[in-house]
């Protein structure tokens, strides 16, 4: 048997599809949305006030779960913001855009 063949019948085999990315789903720590007292909704919002093009910043939001959306991740990013549109829209380094308000949560 040719050394290509042989090596074949070693390969990984995975009997159960799936299941891989199954694990890795239950790998990934969730935490519920937190909700922004008064007195820090207006410390943002003072913040966004100020914000402009071209200024380096750095920023914490939340991306829900595709399967519970009472829960998801926090990400936090760096960078410099290159589009800000202060009632919806901030892109920082052409990359990343975030919605600033979420509408389902209005």
């Amino acid at each position: 048997m040719d050394i290509g063949r042989r090596a074949k019948q070693f390969a990984p085999f995975a009997a159960l599809r799936g299941l891989d990315e199954t694990v890795r789903q239950q790998e990934i720590l969730y935490e519920p949305r937190k909700i922004l007292s008064e007195e820090k909704q207006n410390e943002l919002d003072m913040k966004l006030n100020i914000l402009t093009c071209d200024r380096k910043i750095q920023v914490t939001y939340f991306v829900r779960s595709q399967k519970n959306p009472l829960i998801g991740q926090y990400h936090t990013i760096m960078g410099t913001v290159k589009f800000f549109d202060s009632s919806s829209y901030l892109r920082i380094d052409d990359i990343t855009p975030l919605l600033l308000r979420d509408s389902s949560s209005q």
